[in-house]
């Protein structure tokens, strides 16, 4: 992959321009003073860039810095070394992320848990991933899709809800584990029903849908590209996208916002540094993964996993993880939902 290569970690902060994908498409850009040194900005990057992953090798955050870091390696000039750091449900990394040197060299590309939801869902943690990370980016979005095994009689939301309730000894649902996307969505829309389903945690999404298909369970919110071969050929059905907007790999199937109830939680993708990283030298490394975004080869590659390209800068970004923290507080607390 050119310049990208493997090994180990450290990360950034704030920006100048910043760049937002709206439901239509668009891209908004955002003009945010920044005071810039000259003299900072010449050195970055001057050596290879480290990306850290906390999860494996192949997974969908490996596959991301990889596609999108290649891209800024051949702008900066400079090597891309992705380090897999996987465990503790991606705290390691991101631990060792933010302890390491605020100098933009050491990066954090990582899914929602250690940027954010884990603070929900442990009593304790080894770092504080709201004041010992500085936001840099988030550069991915994507939508779940609450499918249903062929036993379950609704085709729409509100539906569903009433026969959840009316039906909730003949239910189950599935997720790929406690604390996951699909567990918190499902809890949400659970509680929504007022039934008393059980949660069953499988390893992943091929094991959840080999169980729908056989009806032993009966609900979950997976991601598009893992459902929609199944829905393709009638094993399983969907009852709505869980998301802002239509995804493009089922472009029939509406929105939960579509369908009336206003809930629309997407999984999500960014890159972050370790505190303290200077200002300027975080709106550079911004500045290059937009580029990269807007690459052809990364447009491609979003495209085929149904995923939503979403640029925004470090301080839109530190303003989202603010909101993903009160959408999903209220959902924890009252389902109790706890990984310790």
């Amino acid at each position: 992959m050119g310049n990208l290569a493997l090994a180990r970690s450290h990360q950034f902060l704030p920006t100048c321009v910043e760049q937002r994908q709206e439901a239509h498409g668009h891209l908004r850009q955002r003009f945010v003073p920044v005071a810039f040194s000259t003299m900072a900005q010449a050195a970055w990057p001057e050596r290879p860039i480290k990306i850290v992953v906390p999860y494996g090798p192949g997974s969908t955050p490996d596959a991301l810095a990889r596609v999108i870091f290649e891209q800024v390696s051949t702008t900066t000039g400079q090597p891309a070394i992705i380090e897999n750091r996987p465990g503790g449900a991606g705290m390691i990394g991101a631990a060792a992320v933010a302890k390491a040197t605020p100098d933009g060299y050491t990066l954090l590309l990582s899914a929602a848990g250690p940027l954010v939801t884990n603070t929900l869902l442990y009593s304790s943690m080894t770092y504080d991933p709201l004041n010992d990370l500085s936001p840099i980016a988030l550069v991915a979005e994507t939508p779940t899709v609450l499918v249903k095994s062929r036993g379950v009689k609704s085709q729409n939301i509100t539906d569903l809800l009433q026969e959840m309730k009316a039906r909730e000894d003949d239910f189950a649902y599935a997720s790929a584990g406690n604390g996951t996307l699909g567990h918190l969505s499902m809890a949400y829309l659970v509680s929504k029903a007022d039934a008393a389903i059980p949660h069953v945690p499988y390893g992943g999404s091929p094991q959840i849908l080999t169980s729908m298909v056989a009806d032993d369970i009966q609900l979950a919110s997976l991601p598009p590209l893992a459902v929609a071969p199944l829905i393709s050929a009638g094993r399983i059905e969907p009852v709505a996208v869980i998301g802002p907007r239509r995804n493009a790999l089922l472009p029939e199937l509406a929105t939960l916002q579509e369908q009336g109830l206003d809930f629309a939680p997407v999984g999500w993708f960014g890159v972050a540094a370790p505190a303290g990283v200077p200002a300027d030298v975080a709106g550079r490394i911004y500045e290059a993964i937009a580029k990269a975004l807007e690459s052809d080869t990364v447009k491609a590659y979003y495209q085929a996993q149904g995923m939503d390209i979403t640029s925004l800068g470090p301080a839109a970004f530190a303003d989202y993880l603010q909101n993903e923290l009160k959408l999903w507080k209220p959902v924890v607390e009252e389902n109790r939902i706890s990984l310790d």
